[in-house]
């Protein structure tokens, strides 16, 4: 029968999954995983797949994505063989099979439907997300998008370089509405940022549940009335069949002519090809968007030419903020785990 001691005396080996290449302090914040007791083993092994298959691992059915998944090396096949535990981006199909160990899993993101895809449930597995890590960065974009668009900075810039003496004047922006899709971290720093500019912000929140965070919240069924009331909205949900193209053609009409669309949370939330439809009929005045549904975004897609859109390719973030916060959330949750304590951002299927 093993005792306490023997239990403290078990190692407890930690995978460190995503490409060094992405974390400019890789090696010093591996070695503040070891620093964190005697237990702690770390290995570390990059893997990593395409935009195109992480992104299409986010809705099923995804089984033809396994041709584009990396050939797995014995580096790989070691490191995957040992751990307990890992921080990831992505995950092999039937991760169990190769990782007969793994009892939980830290996505790099709060985004995690691609890991989903690896088996986690199935197996019994635990996943946390990096929900919250990145939420300063992206809503300090958000709101650099909003000011650009309402204050005219793409078409002064043109004026400069054209070096012509001609003003352009912007919008006030205090007292119109903001609509939130979803009311995670990312939008509750959007909130709190659009709240010191005037503006009025209504959430549409799943639970429907009120917030102080913001004046008015709705819920699913309100999608509509929301999009009605908003000067500007902002969209930043996770992936999932139910917020799957939720933003067809029937909720861009339902948005107020001369209203601006974000995206930052998930391309697939968009029906690419009703956005550029609307934006045509210049029902809105501007729409910007840092995802795509498939990544890269192709050179041939109606986006790149659709009128008075800002696109940028999923880079709303600062990798070195996002990897220090994920790291002290890793950090914690590792101890958390040996000491048998609820981790921080569990989430179920």
């Amino acid at each position: 029968m093993n005792t306490a001691a023997d239990m403290n005396a078990v190692p407890l080996r930690v995978g460190v999954l995503y490409p060094r290449e992405w974390n400019g302090d890789f090696d010093a914040d591996l070695d503040r995983l070891r620093a964190i007791g005697p237990r702690v083993e770390v290995l570390a092994a990059s893997y990593s797949e395409p935009h195109e298959s992480r992104s299409g691992r986010g809705v099923p059915p995804y089984d033809h994505l396994r041709d584009l998944a990396p050939e797995l090396t014995a580096e790989h096949l070691s490191v995957f063989g040992q751990i307990d535990c890992c921080i990831a981006i992505d995950l092999p199909f039937d991760v169990r099979s190769i990782a007969p160990n793994l009892r939980w899993v830290q996505g790099v993101g709060a985004g995690i439907a691609q890991l989903w895809s690896a088996g986690l449930e199935d197996a019994g597995i635990r996943l946390t997300n990096g929900s919250g890590v990145t939420s300063t960065a992206i809503a300090e974009f958000v709101m650099a998008r909003i000011l650009g668009e309402f204050k005219q900075v793409r078409l002064l810039d043109e004026r400069q370089q054209q070096a012509r003496w001609e003003p352009v004047f912007g919008q006030e922006i205090a007292g119109k509405t903001l609509g939130l899709i979803g009311l995670g971290p990312i939008n509750e720093a959007v909130a709190a940022r659009a709240r010191a500019f005037g503006l009025r912000v209504v959430a549409l929140r799943r639970s429907g549940a009120p917030s102080d965070l913001v004046d008015d919240v709705v819920g699913p069924d309100a999608l509509h009335d929301m999009l009605g009331q908003s000067n500007i909205v902002v969209a930043a949900v996770p992936e999932s069949p139910e917020t799957d193209r939720m933003m067809d053609a029937a909720a861009f009409a339902a948005m107020r002519t001369g209203a601006m669309f974000v995206n930052v949370g998930r391309g697939t939330l968009v029906d690419e090809d009703a956005l550029v439809d609307t934006l045509e009929a210049r029902h809105l005045r501007a729409a910007a968007i840092d995802v795509a549904r498939i990544e890269p975004l192709a050179p041939t897609s109606r986006l790149w030419t659709a009128p008075n859109l800002y696109i940028s390719a999923h880079c709303s973030t600062d990798p070195t903020s996002l990897f220090r916060n994920l790291h002290r959330l890793f950090e914690d949750n590792v101890r958390r785990f040996l000491d048998g304590e609820p981790l921080r951002n569990e989430v179920r299927p």
